[in-house]
């Protein structure tokens, strides 16, 4: 955003309003990436207590859906590591580094087990009804969230200046995304 002076020159807007700008679009996003999920979680949650849910032996191991979540933990930790021990305005690129992998490794995950669900379990659309439809659905918002939160993490980690604001706006995104997998973990796992 930009303003004039008295003289009618162009001035650029003061970094502080900047910032403040920026968190205003990350709030907003996260609400609305939160609402949707929310709406999906509702609607999978009013249908399984109508009983067109399968019974938890139905599926297979919650092993490999445990484990995406501690993925998910865990790069929230280091992601918080990072900006502590932050010396001078760059955090170390060994924490970002453990950050972005241990996001890719949960999205990798997240893929391995919904290929497996859909080849191997016969878990398809239309076919296997409202539980597909919403683990499909409540999978497909959360990862597309996950995907740019990681993003905004590999721009910070890939720039040559102060990254501080930049993974202090992916922070909330990170744990957003973390609660959401709860609640698919929840609604779609536990019996």
């Amino acid at each position: 955003m930009s303003t004039t002076d008295p003289s009618g020159t162009l001035m650029s807007a003061s970094p502080q309003r900047a910032e403040a700008n920026l968190w205003f679009g990350v709030v907003l996003a996260h609400a609305a990436a939160v609402m949707l999920f929310c709406a999906v979680a509702f609607a999978a949650n009013f249908y399984r207590m109508r009983g067109f849910w399968p019974p938890a032996s139905a599926l297979p191991g919650r092993f490999v859906p445990t484990a995406a979540g501690v993925l998910l933990v865990a790069g929230g930790a280091l992601l918080h590591g990072a900006l502590r021990r932050a010396s001078g305005p760059r955090p170390s690129r060994v924490w970002l580094l453990g950050v972005l992998c241990s996001g890719a490794g949960f999205l990798a995950t997240q893929a391995a087990w919904l290929h497996v669900l859909w080849w191997h379990r016969d878990l398809r659309i239309p076919d296997s009804g409202v539980f597909a439809s919403a683990l499909y659905g409540l999978s497909a918002v959360q990862a597309a969230h996950a995907v740019v939160v990681l993003t905004g993490v590999l721009r910070a980690t890939l720039r040559g200046l102060d990254v501080r604001a930049p993974l202090r706006r992916a922070l909330p995104g990170w744990w957003c995304t973390t609660v959401m997998y709860g609640v698919l973990f929840a609604v779609v796992y536990l019996p």
